[in-house]
């Protein structure tokens, strides 16, 4: 039992990290593509709206399983673990801070 709930910790952990994370990433990534909300939303396989965009990227709606990985696979990224790995921490404190 002790064994999960500390895998339950962990699990939390990262999630709520994922959920900070996700957001930033995709925002950083289409502006490196440069890359508008309009036009990120018009590239996926099931067109968005730019409000859609702006959403996911401000946190206040979160993706399906299949946009992410349209999304990632848009940016050339389709490992779960590599899109993630390339969000830098000091962004979302930036992201933090400028909010």
């Amino acid at each position: 039992m002790n064994t999960i709930r500390r895998n339950e910790r962990v699990r939390k952990a990262q999630t709520m990290a994922a959920r900070q994370y996700i957001p930033a990433t995709i925002r950083r990534l289409r502006r490196e593509m440069k890359l508008t909300q309009a036009q990120l939303g018009k590239s996926l396989v099931t067109p968005v709206d730019q409000a859609t965009i702006s959403n996911w990227e401000s946190g206040k709606t979160e993706l399906t399983a299949c946009q992410l990985l349209d999304i990632m696979m848009l940016f050339g990224q389709p490992n779960f673990l590599s899109f993630i790995e390339q969000f830098e921490p000091t962004e979302l404190v930036q992201q933090r801070e400028s909010a």
